[in-house]
């Protein structure tokens, strides 16, 4: 359910909201620095490109919204002191992009895989922005996912802010440092584009539980999904 733009951001400047988020996993990550900008699952399938594969892909698919790309409205690492589950590389967009009449907005009220089979969009989403503003604080930070409808290009990397990347602090299958290893991916993958190597972040956490989650609950193959690229040679072990 399309919000109007104006009134959005508007909403989100009164309601503190001062960025939006894109999480994700190093090779996904890649996929985008190389095609320029945030793209919706259903266009890197059809386009042949690598995307780490998701739990959620087919119920994104049944209530039609594989095609969509998601923000959140805070940086759920720092807000949960723990890792972003859907990947170490969080992308970092200024508000004004939500001026951009180009662009389709909705905003959910929960995150599609809890969403009911025959539920109706307005069970899913804000029917409009009064409705989101007389209800913000009902739904948690990370049930309020914004939407944008159907991209047909790669996009937002005109207002992208910074691109930042987890340290697991973690060696997988005895020596490979996935610290090391997803820098030096990323850092590849801006090469010979100073713009967007000016734009990578290194993030190290204090008071956080995300190493220690990364220790002790993610597994090997997984942690390898998430910080390897493609073509590293544990990136299926």
């Amino acid at each position: 359910m399309k919000l109007e733009n104006r009134e959005l951001y508007e909403l989100f400047e009164e309601k503190g909201v001062k960025n939006l988020f894109h999480a994700n996993t190093v090779a996904s990550s890649i996929t985008f620095l190389e095609e320029g900008g945030l793209l919706s699952r259903d266009w890197v399938e059809r386009n042949e490109r690598y995307q780490t594969p998701q739990s959620s892909d087919d119920v994104d698919k049944l209530f039609d919204v594989f095609d969509d790309v998601f923000l959140d409205t805070e940086d759920l690492h720092k807000y949960f002191s723990r890792q972003n589950h859907y990947g170490p590389v969080l992308f970092q967009f200024g508000l004004e992009l939500l001026l951009d009449e180009s662009l389709e907005f909705w905003v959910t009220k929960d995150n599609p895989i809890y969403w009911a089979k025959n539920s109706e969009p307005s069970d899913n989403y804000f029917k409009n922005v009064r409705e989101l503003s007389s209800k913000w604080d009902a739904y948690d930070k990370q049930r309020k996912m914004l939407t944008i409808r159907k991209p047909k290009k790669p996009m937002l990397f005109n207002y992208l802010e910074e691109i930042v990347l987890d340290n697991p602090k973690v060696l997988i299958h005895d020596d490979v440092s996935l610290r090391e290893e997803s820098r030096k991916a990323l850092k590849r993958a801006v090469s010979g584009n100073e713009e967007l190597k000016s734009k990578l972040a290194w993030r190290e956490c204090g008071h956080c539980f995300c190493s220690d989650n990364y220790l002790k609950q993610v597994p090997t193959s997984e942690l390898a999904q998430k910080f390897l690229p493609l073509e590293h040679a544990k990136f299926e072990e």
